[in-house]
């Protein structure tokens, strides 16, 4: 039995939709890593085991591929697909299991000063890398970088009518979203700080 051309022409067009019907969608992975660079459009992470995977957040919906930090532990769900020749990892989700220092440590940190108990000494630590003294007049905190667990602080200190320049080498003790322990070099705890809201 002959097919007329209609039947064949039918016949192909489904044999072709189901073809493309059966092609696969991308399929969806998911690591555990570190955060270890971050941009707009990009995240780099250090997986569990090991690897280093750079994944496009590009086209990523914002309620599910939320903004990250340098060193935050998280959960990425991913694509692979192909631009160009190229195969490109699109997330699909990004969870931060676990925040950075760099999370929790911007923001003002207080303690009661030492010889006026009722009076705040301390700093803010804003988001752009300043910083400010809080209740000291003569030791001025400028800028910051947080680099490990090690905190360094520029500041002036205008004391005795001259004007000095240096920098606060202090170790992260213990950090969380409400306190913030610090060291000098020779391991001595110097600030016990609380954050002010």
């Amino acid at each position: 039995m002959r097919l007329k051309p209609l039947k064949v022409g039918l016949f192909v067009s489904l044999f072709l939709f189901g073809i493309v019907a059966c092609k696969q969608a991308p399929v969806s992975k998911t690591v555990n890593g570190v955060v270890m660079d971050a941009s707009m459009n990009n995240v780099t992470i250090i997986t569990d085991s090991g690897d280093t995977l750079n994944i496009s957040t590009m086209d990523a919906d914002p309620a599910k591929v939320h903004g990250v930090l340098i060193d935050d532990s998280v959960k990425v769900t991913y694509q692979v697909e192909k631009l160009d020749g190229m195969k490109i990892l699109q997330a699909a989700e990004l969870v931060v299991t676990v925040h950075s220092p760099y999370y929790y440590i911007q923001g003002t940190w207080t303690e009661p000063n030492p010889i006026k108990p009722d009076e705040a000494q301390g700093f803010i630590l804003n988001q752009d890398g300043t910083a400010r003294s809080v209740g000291m007049a003569t030791l001025l905190y400028e800028s910051w970088n947080l680099d490990d667990n090690e905190l360094t602080m520029n500041y002036k200190s205008i004391g005795n009518g001259q004007t000095l320049e240096g920098t606060d080498t202090l170790t992260i003790v213990k950090i969380n979203a409400d306190s913030l322990v610090l060291a000098d070099k020779a391991g001595k705890v110097i600030w016990r700080l609380a954050r002010q809201e």
